[in-house]
């Protein structure tokens, strides 16, 4: 595990003619997928016998889950392409397995220990990352672009779009702000607002919107449960977003104000939403995306039209298309909200499922940051803020596979330790009342 989520923003093949990093990704990440699960089943080191009640429940809830991708894929309304998924995104079947797998691999087999390191070790390689997306803006490429690429400036690094580069800068900023307020090394606190402040110049060259609203989601969420608490973070809160607002201040003003302008389109558009003013073009059209999407959900409401299918059932006319989305020969085949495109290619019991498996994390994490110490509770609403970060970005963006392999490994890692801190709790209340018993 280690080594391949160190490793995987950089496990691109670059050579060919108009290179597409999404399918090398792709192929590394099934290879090690099956690679760990013969590994696992010649060692038997997975014992569904030494799970607890707790534990078995949400683990019959990842089984429920890949269960219905299979039945979507075979009741698709095309099956091969459901089961490798569509072209340049990949996440068929196979995928949603490695996915699903990944995130027992780390919650079952990670120890605390192991967690921090392949966190710290992402937040490091992300530095990489991030500096080659700042240069990537001023078309400053070491490594071939694709055709349609040439003279692009929204960066996107080594993952083929910047709304995907976008949503990983997202995990990688909270990550990195979550190492900066529980280190107490001046060398590790610089490095980690190294870190995040990189990123976060790359995310806003990449110009994800969706990812400014996750990072914003983020920093309220650290802000409320964690720095507003304690007065000792406050000098260092205050340091980070005094850079942020510095970075916004002097790459808007670089760039000609075209940031703000961005914002300001997208306040704008979400302001038509909510007064029923909305023409349909809000969002880079995704209004008229979702809308037509919706309507597909009637039709195929317990298991979707089929993993990665939505390119061969979106509803809309050459000619909506073309009053929408500029090209009535556009092919849409993500639905642009996460959770509104698991409902129409898997069904509302798939969708229901992801939903409860959130959940879980989300409310064991809760649980055990309540009884867990300062440092370990800081670090666990970490975890918290950059799930909630992908979360809120994921209502306006998609899954990929070149970044929902570290979302839901972050989800393992979060359950992971929350289960070691809520142990670890229950131990030490065991010894307390040990001890009470013999002083009676």
């Amino acid at each position: 595990m280690f080594w391949f989520l160190l490793l995987f923003p950089l496990l691109i093949y670059p050579w060919g003619f108009n290179p597409y990093y999404t399918l090398p990704k792709t192929a590394y990440l099934q290879i090690f997928v099956l690679a760990a699960w013969l590994f696992i089943l010649l060692k038997q080191k997975y014992r569904p016998s030494n799970l607890s009640h707790r534990n078995f429940k949400l683990e019959a809830l990842i089984a429920g889950f890949i269960g219905l991708a299979v039945l979507s894929t075979i009741f698709s309304v095309n099956p091969q392409l459901s089961l490798y998924g569509a072209e340049k995104r990949y996440e068929g079947l196979l995928t949603i397995f490695c996915y699903a797998s990944l995130f027992l691999f780390s919650y079952r087999f990670l120890n605390e220990e192991k967690i921090k390191r392949i966190l710290n070790g992402m937040v490091s390689i992300s530095i990489v990352v991030s500096v080659y997306g700042i240069l990537q803006h001023f078309l400053i490429d070491f490594l071939p672009r694709n055709s349609g690429k040439l003279n692009y400036d929204r960066s996107y690094a080594f993952f083929d779009n910047p709304n995907f580069f976008g949503s990983y800068l997202v995990l990688m900023i909270m990550l990195a702000t979550t190492f900066y307020l529980t280190v107490n090394s001046k060398k590790f606190l610089v490095f980690n607002w190294t870190a995040a402040s990189l990123a976060f110049i790359a995310l806003l060259y990449s110009g994800t919107r969706s990812g400014w609203v996750g990072v914003f989601c983020g920093i309220l969420f650290l802000s409320f449960f964690v720095v507003l608490r304690r007065k000792a973070l406050w000098k260092k809160w205050i340091t980070l977003l005094a850079s942020f607002a510095l970075i916004v201040v002097v790459v808007n003003t670089t760039e000609n104000g075209s940031y703000e302008q961005r914002v300001s389109a997208f306040i704008s558009d979400s302001y038509q939403v909510i007064s029923n003013q909305s023409t349909g073009h809000e969002g880079s059209s995704r209004l008229f995306i979702w809308q037509k999407s919706l309507t597909l959900i009637p039709d195929d409401v317990w298991l979707g039209t089929g993993p990665d299918t939505l390119g061969e059932v979106f509803p809309a006319s050459e000619e909506e298309k073309q009053l929408y989305l500029g090209n009535p020969k556009m092919i849409v085949d993500k639905v642009h909200n996460e959770y509104l495109h698991i409902a129409v290619t898997m069904g509302i019991p798939a969708l229901i499922l992801y939903l409860s498996i959130l959940f879980i994390v989300v409310r064991r994490a809760f649980q055990a940051a309540k009884k867990a110490e300062n440092e370990h509770r800081i670090f666990l609403f970490g975890l918290l803020s950059a799930i909630f970060g992908y979360l809120a970005q994921a209502f306006f963006n998609i899954s990929v596979v070149t970044v929902a392999p570290f979302f839901w490994s972050l989800l393992g890692m979060t359950l992971a330790h929350s289960i070691y801190l809520l142990g670890k709790n229950k131990e030490k209340q065991e010894d307390e009342n040990e001890v009470l018993t013999k002083t009676a």
